[in-house]
């Protein structure tokens, strides 16, 4: 069984992601990175909770806490509506960095689960959104760190809406994007069912990326179609947009 990292669990992909692990059987340690305390953790026998403030460092200390962690899923992020663009950087693309770089070498093989965001771009234009080119970015210095960390395996997941509604751990601030996202997703599920995805399904796929040891060329056979890209390189990348997601959970 394994030992798995996350992070953002006060969030809607982070929050499914928590219940996943606690019920799956092939999950035995789940090391929690948070600001806060997680209510959703409480009384979780296999759950730790490490409450760690600047996401730019790890010190020694918490990461031989880590160590064999087979992956991280890595759920951090904010709203570009909630904060400036000097710190929606700093949220979505240096902390990723950070983590990702201090991550690898906690394993021989260490999968590394970027959730991205449907509409990411690593070709930005001239009048790309904000979110779009920043999490592009992220993928793409996330795809580079390959050539400096050989076991560092990335999977850049892009879903579009999740669909929390039968999740049994969902928390976290009640702020007006998360009730406006509510309130939206029975008109989506409507008018566009194919870009919501349930979070139990998401949360399983995930798992199965995060835990993932097959070699590029197993994994290329096994998903490789309609939304799914794996990238060049000797180790293993693979962007998962959100028909790739839908597909691959038998959506």
């Amino acid at each position: 069984m394994a030992h798995v990292i996350l992070t953002g669990c006060t969030g809607t992909a982070g929050a499914s992601m928590l219940a996943q692990c606690i019920k799956s059987s092939k999950v035995s340690r789940v090391s929690i990175l948070s600001r806060r305390p997680v209510k959703q953790a409480e009384g979780q026998d296999k759950v730790k909770v490490h409450i760690h403030k600047d996401f730019n460092s790890y010190p020694d200390s918490l990461l031989r806490e880590l160590e064999g962690a087979v992956g991280c899923i890595w759920a951090l992020g904010i709203s570009v509506s909630q904060v400036k663009p000097d710190e929606y950087r700093t949220i979505t693309y240096d902390y990723t960095l950070a983590a990702a770089k201090a991550f690898a070498p906690l394993n021989p093989a260490f999968n590394f689960v970027y959730i991205s965001g449907e509409g990411a771009t690593r070709t930005p234009g001239r009048f790309t959104q904000l979110f779009a080119r920043v999490k592009g970015e992220a993928e793409t210095a996330l795809l580079a760190l390959r050539s400096e960390y050989p076991g560092l395996r990335i999977w850049n997941v892009r879903p579009a809406f999740i669909d929390e509604s039968q999740n049994p751990l969902k928390d976290g601030p009640d702020i007006m994007l998360k009730k406006v996202f509510g309130r939206a997703l029975p008109l989506f599920r409507t008018v566009w069912p194919r870009g919501v995805t349930p979070a139990g399904p998401l949360a399983e796929l995930l798992e199965s990326c995060t835990l993932d040891t097959a070699s590029k060329d197993d994994v290329k056979a096994r998903v490789q179609g309609k939304g799914v890209t794996v990238e060049e390189g000797d180790t293993l990348g693979v962007l998962l947009t959100n028909t790739g997601i839908r597909r691959l959970a038998g959506l």
